[in-house]
This record gives C-alpha cells, structure tokens and sequence, in this order.
C-alpha cells in the first residue's frame, strides 16, 4: 500500500496544514547531506595511521626545510602522479650537499594527501623512492612553514600543533640523536667496585 502520492499533501503531526512531499525531501537531503560530509571526512582522516614525531624522524633518511621550486605530472612512475623538485635551505638530516631533491608525490594510496604546491616553504621528511624521494607517512610527512612557523606539528600526544620552526628543530635534532644512542632497556647493573692490586710486602 502505497502510503504518500508523489504530488499529495502529508497532514503535519502539529495539525497546522499541511506539507509539501517535495519540501519534506529537500529537508531530508539539507539535513543527511552534512552528515554523510562529516562521515566521509572522518574515513579519510582515520584511514592512514599518523606516525609520531620520533618514528617519522626515524624512517626517514632525509630532513630538510625546502622551497618548492616546480612540480609536473609524474610519467610512468606507478603509484605517483605528481614530480616535485624542491631546494633545500636548511637538512637538518642527510644528504648536506644536494642541490635539488626530487619527491615523488600524489600517490594513489588511498586517504594519502601527499601534494606539493609551487613556492611553498615546507619542512619535509623523506624516505628512497625508485632512485628518488617519496613523503615519509604521506601527507603527515610534510608541514607547511609560514612565517617561521611550523604548521600542524605534533605535541606529545600526537596531535596537531602550530610551532616556531627553531623549537621544532631541536625537537628533531634530539630525536635524531636518541635514535643513534638508544638508551639500554631495563635497569642498569651498578658497577662493582675494582679492587686495587695488592702491593708486595717489603
């Protein structure tokens, strides 16, 4: 049984006339149509796993702050579909003295974001990609730089925060170095005294 026609009238529960069936859809769409935005965004947002600061410091071989000089379409390059050339102006780790890096990015991983835009300042970490480079962690590898500072950095709990790029450079510098001198696991041994050598009797 059909409960409506397409063009009838449906009585409101109020009693105050009544309410167009078109009207009532569009209602139903303005209302479901935030909620499956919302819902889509959440997916992508939760779909890749966020490294924090030390494992991403970690994977990565190289550490640089870089301007975005040019980027192209990739060609024949599998997963990536965008080349970007950036040059470095300040490694905090690897390679001193390359000139350009090339970064392969745009990949069709899916919720991977990685996108590099002309002339942007950026703090990058990156890992070896077929001969060239690739965003460690994707989109989460990579922080935009304006006016000194560092944007969507993470704090301890792993969540986005906005910090001068000095402070987050430090932060990656002893980073770097507790990963080179890890500190050994569990409780340390005290040493035992060394008894000194007996002196002959004279």
């Amino acid at each position: 049984m059909e409960l409506f026609r397409a063009c009838g009238r449906v009585v409101a529960l109020t009693g105050f006339g009544g309410v167009d069936l078109l009207y009532m859809r569009r209602a139903v769409l303005i209302i479901a149509l935030p909620l499956f935005v919302l819902t889509g965004l959440a997916q992508s947002q939760n779909c890749l796993r966020v490294m924090p600061v030390d494992e991403v410091t970690r994977a990565a071989i190289l550490i640089a702050r870089v301007k975005v000089h040019k980027v192209e379409k990739a060609r024949y390059r599998g997963e990536f579909s965008q080349m970007a050339v950036l040059y470095p102006v300040d490694v905090i780790e690897g390679d001193f003295t390359l000139q350009e890096i090339h970064v392969l990015a745009r990949s069709s991983v899916r919720c991977a974001e990685d996108n590099y835009q002309k002339q942007d300042d950026m703090l990058v970490f990156l890992e070896p990609q077929d001969s060239l480079f690739h965003t460690v962690n994707y989109q989460y590898g990579q922080f935009l730089i304006v006016g000194e500072i560092v944007k969507g950095w993470r704090d301890k709990a792993n969540k986005p925060v906005d910090k001068p790029y000095e402070e987050v450079r430090r932060e990656i510098q002893m980073c770097i170095a507790a990963a080179r001198n890890p500190k050994p696991e569990g409780p340390q041994q005290p040493q035992k005294p060394v008894k000194p050598p007996e002196q002959p009797a004279p």
